[in-house]
């Protein structure tokens, strides 16, 4: 076994228990809790081994979202959470064990893309009826029901919708990348687009023209995230690294090695995501 997890219903590790095992076969293992212990679990605790590094989230939503709390387990420790706090506790809702490898190239999102995306919405939505409202979010996206065995970096934007003859409506666009690696290259892609628009009079009308202007940005967001990603590519070429595999995690970087530096952390699985690429050399 690679990582294995023990959540409990009561601090301390006290009441019931349900207990997990990722394999060093597989990237990830998520939990969905039903009636046992959705909502209910109070502490948690883990250890990695068999060469990997590992990490557990304990999320307050049932799509691994939501707040969070996290153990960074380095090979051969065990980690824990005696009491997640009163933010958390009976508020987990779903898990993810996450093996991480010894060899990684890591690095947060949020700063990467979110200047970037935001200059280029605005240049491209001047003088129109959509506008951005407040700043983008880059988090995570985890198995998706509308693509079940998938994960994502999702740019997520609130919009404006200014109406001549009416009040404004709020919207609402999101942009799901795919990344994967081409050989020894880091590629990523608009997999999915979706809009939101509040209900009311217009909000079909509104819908019928947001979509497909969103479905366009994608095109020339997938140009700027090859011309970000070229500088990239270049700095791992540059440093002699040979590419594995290309994973996401959620929230901030987790710190190695616990237990003498952060054991663990907690956070909101919408501040920010990062991207992992395990290296064999």
């Amino acid at each position: 076994m690679a990582v294995f997890a023990e959540l409990f219903e009561h601090q301390n590790f006290g009441g019931r228990r349900e207990q997990f095992t990722l394999s060093n076969s597989w990237r990830y293992w998520w939990i969905k809790f039903g009636s046992g212990l959705a909502n209910e679990i109070t502490s948690l605790r883990a250890n990695a081994s068999s060469g990997f590094n590992g990490n557990v989230y304990g999320f307050t939503n049932r799509d691994f979202l939501g707040n969070y709390a996290a153990l960074n387990m380095a090979e051969g420790w065990t980690c824990w959470w005696s009491n997640v706090g009163g933010g958390l506790n009976d508020d987990i809702e779903s898990a993810l064990l996450i093996n991480r490898n010894k060899l990684e190239v890591v690095m947060a999102l949020r700063d990467q893309i979110a200047p970037d995306f935001a200059a280029e919405f605005d240049a491209q939505s001047k003088g129109q009826q959509a506008h951005r409202r407040g700043d983008p979010r880059v988090y995570a996206v985890f198995f998706p029901s509308f693509d079940p065995t998938a994960t994502f970096v999702r740019i997520e934007q609130d919009l404006t919708v200014e109406l001549d003859c009416w009040w404004d409506y709020d919207a609402r666009v999101q942009f799901d990348i795919r990344l994967g690696l081409t050989g020894n290259q880091l590629n990523a892609w608009v997999s999915w687009v979706h809009t939101w628009v509040e209900g009311g009079v217009f909000s079909g009308s509104i819908s019928n023209q947001l979509h497909p202007k969103m479905v366009a940005a994608a095109g020339t967001l997938n140009q700027k995230l090859a011309d970000k990603l070229a500088l990239i590519n270049f700095g791992i070429a540059l440093a002699g690294y040979q590419l594995g595999q290309v994973y996401l995690l959620p929230g901030r970087q987790a710190a190695f090695p616990p237990p003498s530096s952060r054991f663990g952390h907690q956070g909101s699985a919408t501040e920010d995501c990062c991207v992992a690429i395990s290296r064999t050399r």
